[in-house]
């Protein structure tokens, strides 16, 4: 890898330039949907937890109005 001026290789440019694309991406997403990607994210973390006999409960759906 070529390391740029600054001393950040081009690699490592394009995967910050990648990660600022993907979070301005899910800026734009409308409300309910970011409120349904978070659901789904606590359903992730409900399933290690529950591997480590933690009792947790994500949003269901109906609550979220998604």
């Amino acid at each position: 890898m070529e390391a740029l001026g600054d001393g950040i290789s081009a690699e490592v440019a394009r995967i910050f330039a990648a990660k600022q694309e993907r979070r301005q991406d899910l800026a734009r997403l409308p409300y309910p949907e970011k409120v349904q990607a978070v659901v789904e994210l606590q359903k992730l973390a409900a399933t290690i937890l529950g591997t480590r006999g933690k009792v947790v409960k994500p949003w269901s759906a109906g609550r979220t109005g998604v």
